[in-house]
């Protein structure tokens, strides 16, 4: 498995965003400006066709990734404090409307093999709750948030 980061930049835009960048975000460094950070995520198998893309908000604080926003982060993972339809629609809300066809171009796949595998979560958020590496997320086959 592969797995491949995209950030929506300020004109809502899919850039890549490295694997370190995101072990970077994980530990609390500055990652990028404003206050959250909208991350895909794609696992994709060894062809690089994704079998997974998944969809996270990540709230920062002056573009780093604080300890009270981890805390806000890992409440969406607790039904206690949201539903699981809060949730998704919060991490589904405020997307680009071309976002199928933005994540086909960056995957380089047809835009029906993002379709059916878009969900909410994965492996960066996983390891955001856990304290886990996405690295670590991925070995153990913690595919979903």
């Amino acid at each position: 498995m592969k797995i491949r980061h995209f950030a929506l930049d300020a004109d809502g835009q899919f850039r890549k965003f490295r694997r370190r960048r995101v072990r970077e975000l994980l530990a609390g460094a500055r990652v990028a400006p404003g206050y959250e950070l909208r991350l895909a995520t794609a696992v994709c198998d060894d062809d690089l066709v994704p079998t997974g893309v998944f969809l996270v908000r990540v709230p920062l604080t002056d573009g780093a990734l604080t300890p009270g926003d981890l805390l806000a982060l890992r409440a969406f993972a607790r039904p206690d404090c949201v539903t699981p339809a809060e949730a998704v629609r919060h991490h589904l809300s405020g997307w680009p409307s071309d976002l199928i066809r933005q994540l086909a171009v960056a995957l380089d796949v047809p835009a029906a093999d993002i379709e059916g595998t878009l969900d909410v979560g994965g492996p960066v958020f996983i390891a955001a709750v856990t304290g886990e590496s996405v690295g670590r997320v991925m070995r153990d086959g913690g595919r979903r948030g």
